[in-house]
C-alpha cells in the first residue's frame, strides 16, 4: 500500500511540476560555457537543496544529452523525490549525510569516472540552510571531476515552512539560473584548506542568491 501511494504522489508531483514549468519564464546564464561545443564532462552539480525543483526542468529544456545521477536522502520524502527523480529523466542515488552517505558518494564516484554527471545540494537533506558540507569537495577530489556551482533566483515563489524554506515558482514566474564558472577542487588539501574552499564555494553560490 505505501509503494502505490508513494507512486501516486510522486506522478502527482510530476505533473504539477510539469504544469507549473509550462508557464515559467526560464532564462539561463551559461558563465560555464556549457551549452558550447566544447563542454567539460563529466561534472558534479552543485545547487542549494531549496532550489531543487527548477533543476530538472533546466535538464529537460537545454541537458537532455547529459546522464545525470542525483544524491537523494533516504527518508520517506526522499523515496517520493527518487520516483519524481526518474519520471524527469535522471538516476537516484540513495544516501544522506545521517544514512549511507559514504556509500552513496562511492556510488556517485563510480558513475562520474564512467563519464555521468553528478547533482548534489551541499546542504541537504537537513541543513543548516545554505550551509556547504565536504561531500562535493570530497567527490571532486576522488574523480577530478570539476564543480558546476548553480544559482537560481525567481520573481514569485511559495516557500514551504520546512528548514530549506524549499521554494515553488508561481505561475509565470520570470527564473534566472546562473551557471557559474566551473571550479576545480585540488587533489589535496590539509583541514584548513578544505574550510577554505567549502566557504569559496559557499559565497559563490550566495553571490546570486536571495537571503531569506
Amino acid at each position: 500500500m505505501r509503494i502505490r501511494s508513494s507512486f501516486l504522489l510522486s506522478a502527482t508531483v510530476t505533473g504539477f511540476v510539469r504544469m507549473l514549468a509550462a508557464t515559467w519564464r526560464l532564462r539561463l546564464h551559461d558563465e560555464a560555457q556549457l551549452l558550447g561545443p566544447s563542454s567539460v564532462r563529466p561534472l558534479i552539480w552543485v545547487f542549494w537543496h531549496n532550489r531543487l525543483l527548477v533543476i530538472p526542468i533546466v535538464w529537460e529544456r537545454f541537458f537532455r544529452a547529459r546522464k545525470g545521477y542525483v544524491l537523494i536522502s533516504r527518508s520517506r520524502d526522499g523515496e517520493i523525490l527518487a520516483d519524481v527523480v526518474k519520471r524527469f529523466g535522471g538516476e537516484p542515488v540513495r544516501g544522506s549525510s545521517s544514512r549511507g552517505g559514504a556509500s552513496a558518494l562511492r556510488e556517485l564516484q563510480r558513475r562520474v569516472l564512467d563519464g555521468s554527471d553528478a547533482y548534489v545540494t551541499p546542504d541537504g537533506p537537513k541543513g543548516p540552510r545554505y550551509s556547504v558540507g565536504a561531500g562535493p569537495l570530497w567527490l571532486a577530489q576522488a574523480t577530478g571531476a570539476p564543480l558546476l556551482p548553480v544559482s537560481m533566483e525567481c520573481s514569485s515563489c511559495w516557500r514551504l515552512g520546512r528548514w530549506d524554506g524549499f521554494i515553488i515558482p508561481k505561475p509565470f514566474a520570470k527564473i534566472d539560473v546562473t551557471l557559474h564558472s566551473i571550479h576545480t577542487v585540488p587533489p589535496s588539501l590539509n583541514d584548513l584548506a578544505i574550510k577554505e574552499e567549502q566557504e569559496r564555494l559557499r559565497e559563490l553560490m550566495m553571490s546570486q542568491t536571495g537571503r531569506q
